[in-house]
């Protein structure tokens, strides 16, 4: 069994339908509050209108999430993540192309991997080193082991910025995880004294008690009570994440 990785939790910030604070996710964890219409999207309040209305459901949940917890810090690293990315961009993108019918271009160049990362850096300036990442059911944990790396290498900090979203109705019987329209962020540090340890553990053999929830949820669930564990499922194995305080 490996030794791990642990980073410094410095903040996080996360976004559903009906569930934004700090207390209504602690209300989510325990079963108190659902997330509401998946339909209802982040208002992005702070971004004109005119751009606004060109991104997508995913677009909007990375960056209202990326602002609440950038905070006013827009030069921060970033590590943009999503396992499907602008699938449902795309699947409209192929729909049009089995029809016969001319692309949007519009639609074209927002259907990349690094849509968020590219909307993010227009919209707040920010010219910082950006990622974009996917990796399966393994994402959100590659996300964090770039995020790692980079801290080994520079010590300031890095913003993790993760969306999920259900599939299409196409390819919804091949989804492998339960999940919601949904967008976390999280600033991490190099591992220190006095912060939130965020520890990230390799798995072997079958453990008990894997969930078939998305990992960005699972680990949601760890932050909105500020400690505990929670073993997820990856590609080829699987992880335990931890919070301790």
């Amino acid at each position: 069994m490996s030794a791990g990785w642990t980073l410094a939790l410095t903040g996080w910030s996360a976004w559903a339908s009906g569930v934004e604070t700090p207390a209504q996710w602690r209300d989510w964890a325990a079963g108190a509050l659902a997330v509401g219409d998946p339909a209802q999207v982040p208002a992005l309040a702070f971004i004109p209108a005119l751009q606004r209305r060109r991104f997508s459901r995913l677009s909007r949940l990375q960056l209202q999430v990326a602002y609440d917890c950038a905070a006013g810090n827009h030069g921060l690293r970033t590590i943009f993540c999503s396992r499907h990315g602008e699938i449902h961009r795309t699947h409209g993108l192929l729909a049009e192309l089995a029809q016969g019918e001319p692309l949007s271009p519009m639609a074209f160049s927002l259907s990349v991997h690094n849509t968020g990362s590219g909307l993010y850096s227009i919209a707040s300036g920010n010219t910082a080193p950006s990622t974009a990442l996917a990796a399966g059911r393994d994402t959100l944990t590659m996300a964090l082991l770039e995020a790692a790396g980079q801290l080994h290498a520079v010590d300031e900090e890095v913003m993790v910025v993760f969306a999920d979203e259900p599939l299409p109705d196409d390819y919804a019987p091949f989804a492998d995880e339960d999940t919601v329209p949904y967008g976390v962020a999280l600033r991490l540090a190099r591992a220190q004294p006095g912060a939130v340890q965020l520890h990230l553990q390799r798995q072997m053999g079958n453990p008990a008690g894997v969930t078939t929830e998305s990992a960005g949820l699972s680990l949601l669930r760890l932050l909105a009570v500020g400690r505990g564990s929670a073993t997820v499922s990856g590609e080829r194995g699987y992880w335990l994440w931890s919070v301790q305080p």
